[in-house]
């Protein structure tokens, strides 16, 4: 099934490449245009992958034809190997899908006839509820791990020490009480109630269930259970790269 689907993906991608290439060769010939190198190559490799597919699919097709039929179980039996092993392997990847899928089930007995489920969860050790603009309203909203920037309606995950915008990937890394750009360098550092830019010294402090820049400028009410990674990533969330 696999091999299947690499052929379909090799003969789309030759198609795509060819008639990508031919038509800005045509364009540019019909506009009086120079030629455009990318399309000569995009062209001429799509030409080169159609050729090799079709040269590789009459070998495949004669040595079919030709091959001798001795018994008709000698023939029949590759196919249902064949047919066997897919089956198998779809069956696999189906299991996988709802193992993870659905969450894990383990079973206490009270006696002997008498079994109940018990389900297990993730557990987060964070706080809960929202994060308001004094004077403004809320802008994030906190439920353990998960994170909703109100402001643009895009939520966040802490998973581990990564904060991941959903659908998207990592966007920050917290070590210990710092964070820091997924692919950059480190932004803020929480000590005691106080907030530092990591290369820029006192930024804000967080404190009584209140989170205010030095200048004034910015105050926010959060919930005063968060714990260091929640308080990271809301602050990173707020105020941003610098």
């Amino acid at each position: 099934m696999r091999r299947r689907y690499f052929y379909w993906t090799y003969l789309v991608l030759a198609l795509v490449l060819s008639i990508y290439g031919g038509y800005s060769l045509i364009y540019c010939l019909r506009h009086n245009k120079d030629i455009s190198i990318l399309g000569l190559v995009f062209f001429i490799i799509g030409i080169l992958m159609l050729l090799i597919f079709l040269i590789l699919f009459i070998i495949s097709y004669f040595q079919k034809k030709n091959r001798p039929v001795e018994v008709a179980e000698t023939k029949e039996e590759p196919i249902l190997e064949e047919v066997q092993a897919e089956l198998e392997e779809e069956k696999a990847e189906e299991m996988v899908e709802k193992e993870e899928s659905t969450s894990s089930v383990t079973y206490s007995s009270r006696d002997d006839t008498e079994y109940e489920p018990v389900r297990s969860y993730r557990s987060f050790d964070g706080g809960s509820g929202y994060v308001r603009m004094v004077g403004y309203g809320p802008v994030l909203r906190i439920s353990e791990e998960d994170i909703l920037d109100m402001r643009n309606n895009t939520y966040y995950r802490i998973e581990g020490n990564l904060v991941k915008q959903l659908g998207s990937g990592p966007i920050f890394e917290i070590n210990r009480n710092k964070i820091k750009n997924a692919f950059g360098g480190y932004l803020y550092e929480i000590s005691g109630d106080s907030v530092y830019k990591v290369y820029g010294g006192y930024y804000a402090s967080i404190s009584g269930g209140y989170l205010q820049t030095h200048d004034l400028k910015e105050k926010y009410e959060i919930p005063s259970d968060l714990n260091m990674s929640q308080k990271l990533a809301v602050v990173a969330l707020l105020f941003g790269n610098y």
